[in-house]
């Protein structure tokens, strides 16, 4: 946190009052000077801001503040603190003194009736200065929260009265009267009254662009262990690369990365044993659904493998007592949930053989967007159905129209959480796409799920014979269960029951899954971990289509992941899965374009590029990295490029700016720009009169081939630790933090990884052989 309590024996007597320098925000060239007073007197406050001047042009200038009141202080950042004997609050940025003073008096009256609603509290507008500062004051009754938020201002909270609890990204801390807190742009803050009185509070933001920008561009530091999941493939068949574009490329891309930054981060997966699609699949190849999930599951890992996906924990959920008794304990506490109602509800079943129909036994239309659906939700617009509320309802069991009954079952209101999921929703930063799903559930007005369904397959729910645990809710419990099984095999004490609030969950998931994941899942913990605030952040994708079709397990409308991956091809399918993954955007696959993809980029520039080098290099200088000569303008401007490439790689692959196609994208541009560079320098005449330019070229190439090695290797682990080995020094084990040329001499043999990956030996990526 961007905070810190002030010790009290560190102030120091100065201008006759004491002073504590908790830091400043940079150093400044020039002074300035204005204040800001605020008086309180019996609840009343009122603002005066005097003696102020417009800012100087100069980008350099940044305010510097010293604050002044009674009471125990504490902050940070560009705050000094000053101690008097009056009941005053003083700011004074400086401006320079050279410039002509002019008086702006104002004094507003504070009056409680003035407030109105804003980030969930009650604010009132005090005055915006010349200089674009903004003063407010707030209220927080007691046992109220602030809606979590982050701005482009910094922003700094003075309190008044009253006690309560401040949250940022970083952590939390207890703030009370006199307390200041600053917090930095983007920084999340969340402002809580736990106390039986008002917490009153100035509200004081300004806007500083370069410190915004220095903001943006800075990640944030985890606390404590990561724990990345993606979904849960369901053991219903193999993995097709529709699946494999997703969740589990997306997640393993993030995790290694991550892990390159010396983070605790671990993948983690498993098989969604207990859900209904495994009985239907069991169905259709006359088999139990036992025998249908373990056989999928094994094939569900040896794809995963084959993609070169590192999946620290793979948990199936039959045959782990353990497992089952933890469902049950979650369970029994879900049933005690005040959000919780027995109820005799609507559901639906075949007219012709009585089966209660869910999930894949339905479609029809959905209730929300009117589009096709199926049972329980709409994979279009991400909406829940409760089957019975299809419109045009049909069976997949039979050709009659559905007939709708009634089932006992407990359900979850979740129009009781609408505020809480609200909160979690903005603390969690989540896309404007699941903003608008859980915008247009609330619009539904009173919503329930049951969390119970009849069938003989899945977990018993206890209580209720012959339903079982609906497999969503008991996939949410699954994930803790998962950290336990991991921590056991870490030698970590991670508890399911007891989850850290040191824990960063990580989901990665299609939109098909987000009521499930972001809307659903943090009512189940609230209701059943009420000490676990979850720190959730969630990475979404789109359908991934198959010849302008969604890729289908069911209609076997599917490329699968062991037809094109091997060994020799798994580099060249990551790097089209990552060019074309469906971020924000439908995307298409062919196998035309991974052709492409394998002969003319991979193939057609990256290895033809590295094979002109390594031969220079090797005929020239035996192999080893020539040390740079006489650098032009246009080495220099390459050099930086490299740089930038790095920079932008890092935030690619970085939470605040996550994605895959951008990355891969990006590296090819690099390449690129890699070969036009080759090409403005590849001169036999000048290599003979100017060889100094010449070695300067060849220096700062093997540079940028050394660079690709580490930036590659969350895209393409395989071909990275190739490409590593054949150049001394370089690892893909940690990010470079910046780019570092090659000491001369450096053994630069590219051999091995040329002749490896020549040609990729499988007739779908080989046009030839295919024909």
């Amino acid at each position: 946190m961007h905070t810190k309590l002030i010790d009290r024996s560190k102030m120091r007597g100065r201008y006759g009052v004491l002073i504590c320098g908790l830091a400043e925000h940079r150093p400044q060239p020039v002074t300035t000077l204005w204040h800001v007073d605020v008086e309180v007197v019996a609840g009343r406050s009122s603002m005066t801001p005097t003696a102020r001047l417009a800012p100087p042009s100069s980008p350099a200038w940044r305010p510097r503040a010293a604050l002044s009141w009674p009471g125990p202080p504490t902050g940070r950042a560009t705050v000094s603190l000053h101690k008097l004997h009056g009941r005053l609050l003083r700011w004074q940025p400086k401006i320079p003194l050279l410039q002509q003073l002019r008086f702006v008096m104002r004094k507003h009256k504070f009056s409680r009736t003035g407030l109105s609603r804003a980030f969930g509290i009650d604010m009132a507008t005090l005055g915006t200065g010349s200089a674009g500062t903004g003063f407010s004051f707030g209220r927080v009754a007691p046992g109220v929260t602030s809606e979590p938020h982050r701005h482009d201002e910094i922003e700094a909270f003075v309190i008044l009265s009253g006690s309560g609890k401040v949250r940022t990204d970083l952590g939390e801390i207890s703030v009370e009267a006199g307390d200041v807190v600053l917090f930095h742009p983007f920084e999340a803050h969340v402002l809580r009254n736990d106390g039986n009185k008002d917490l009153d509070f100035v509200d004081v933001y300004w806007r500083d662009g370069e410190a915004a920008l220095d903001a943006a561009a800075n990640t944030t530091a985890p606390r404590g262990p990561i724990f990345v999941f993606s979904t849960p493939p369901t053991p219903n068949g193999d993995l097709h690369l529709g699946h494999l574009s997703g969740p589990y490329f997306g997640a393993d891309v993030y995790t290694r990365f991550l892990r390159m930054k010396g983070v605790e981060a671990y993948h983690l997966t498993g098989s969604d044993d207990n859900q209904s699609y495994v009985t239907t699949r069991a169905d259709a190849d006359q088999s139990t659904p036992a025998n249908v999930a373990r056989y999928y599951a094994d094939e569900i890992r040896a794809t995963l493998a084959l993609l070169d996906c590192d999946v620290h924990s793979f948990q199936p959920t039959m045959g782990d007592d353990g497992y089952g008794e933890f469902q049950a304990a979650c369970f029994r506490s879900l049933l005690s949930s005040t959000a919780v109602d027995l109820r005799q509800s609507p559901a639906l079943f075949d007219g012709v053989t009585g089966h209660y129909l869910y999930e894949p036994d339905v479609s029809g239309l959905c209730p929300d967007c009117g589009g096709s659906a199926g049972g329980n939700i709409c994979e279009e617009c991400g909406a829940p159905n409760l089957c019975h509320d299809l419109g045009a309802a049909r069976s997949r069991q039979s050709a009659e129209a559905p007939l709708v009954g009634s089932v006992r079952r407990p359900e979850l209101a979740l129009d009781r959480c609408y505020d809480n999921i609200d909160r979690h929703l903005r603390a969690s930063g989540v896309p404007l796409r699941i903003l608008d799903l859980f915008a247009r559930l609330r619009r539904r007005g009173n919503f329930s799920v049951p969390i119970t369904h009849p069938s003989d397959w899945g977990l018993p729910a206890e209580g209720f014979p012959g339903q079982v645990i609906w497999v969503w809710p008991e996939m949410a419990f699954g994930f803790l269960y998962n950290i336990q099984a991991l921590g056991r095999l870490l030698g970590r004490d991670w508890k399911a029951e007891m989850p850290g609030n040191d824990w960063q969950i990580v989901h990665f998931f299609g939109f098909d899954n987000s009521f499930y994941h972001a809307l659903l899942y943090p009512v189940l913990y609230a209701e059943v971990f009420s000490h676990w605030t979850p720190r959730i952040l969630y990475h979404v994708n789109e359908f991934y289509l198959l010849d302008g079709k969604k890729f289908s397990t069911s209609c076997r409308h599917a490329v699968w992941g062991k037809e094109v991956l091997s060994p020799k091809t798994v580099d060249v399918v990551r790097l089209h899965l990552g060019l074309t993954r469906p971020e924000g955007e439908r995307t298409d696959f062919t196998l035309d374009a991974l052709r492409r993809t394998e002969n003319e980029v991979f193939q057609g520039i990256w290895l033809n590029w590295l094979d002109a080098l390594n031969q220079e290099i090797k005929q020239d200088f035996a192999g080893r990295v020539p040390d740079a000569g006489d650098w032009s303008p246009v080495d220099r401007a390459f050099f930086a490029r490299i740089e930038i490439y790095r920079a932008a790689m890092e935030r690619a692959y970085s939470d605040e700016g996550f994605s895959v196609r951008r990355a891969a994208a990006q590296v090819c541009d690099f390449v690129r720009d890699c070969v036009i560079y080759r090409r403005a320098q590849d001169y036999a005449a000048a290599r003979r009169f100017y060889p100094a330019r010449n070695r300067t070229s060849l220096a700062l190439q093997t540079t940028a081939a050394a660079i690709l090695a580490p930036t590659l290797a969350p895209l393409m682990p395989r071909f990275a630790r190739t490409l590593a080995r054949g150049i001394d020094g370089v690892s893909t084990e940690t990010w470079p933090r910046s780019v570092q040329r090659l000491a001369p001499g450096t053994r630069f043999d590219l051999g091995p990884v040329l002749v490896f990956y020549a040609k990729s030996g499988n007739p779908h990526l080989d046009e030839e052989e295919a024909l």
